[in-house]
């Protein structure tokens, strides 16, 4: 036994390292980092089905980049509209930025009231 080991020990070596890459190029998938986690390693159609969340996430927010412009085109257009023809109004400039600060205040105020109402339910349930 021992002799027609050492008479075909070339033979055994090629066999077992022609298996050995058979079994890893059949076995084993080709993997590479996540486009989202890239500690993580994917194979392909694991990469395939983030690519395609990260296309639909993309468009998904190029349609709200697109309706945010939509309405700033609106909004600028009816300004247009508003002071075509019309001379400059600082009363109405003035009463714009008030309204602004007015409206800012109060969303302050409301967020105020309901911290205050959380933190005193909070209170009574402990």
């Amino acid at each position: 036994m021992l002799h027609w080991l050492k008479h075909h020990r070339s033979f055994l070596v090629t066999a077992l390292i022609s298996i050995g890459v058979c079994i890893y190029c059949y076995g084993c998938e080709a993997k590479t980092p996540s486009l989202v986690r890239p500690d993580l390693r994917v194979n392909r159609q694991e990469l395939q089905l983030e690519l395609d969340q990260l296309i639909g996430l993309a468009q998904l927010r190029m349609i709200d980049l697109e309706k945010q412009e939509a309405f700033k085109a609106v909004i600028l257009q009816n300004a247009m509209i508003l002071v075509q023809g019309q001379p400059f109004n600082p009363l109405g400039l003035l009463t714009g930025i008030a309204s602004i600060y007015g409206i800012s205040q109060a969303g302050c105020n409301i967020t105020k009231v309901v911290k205050k109402t959380s933190d005193k339910r909070k209170g009574n349930n402990g």
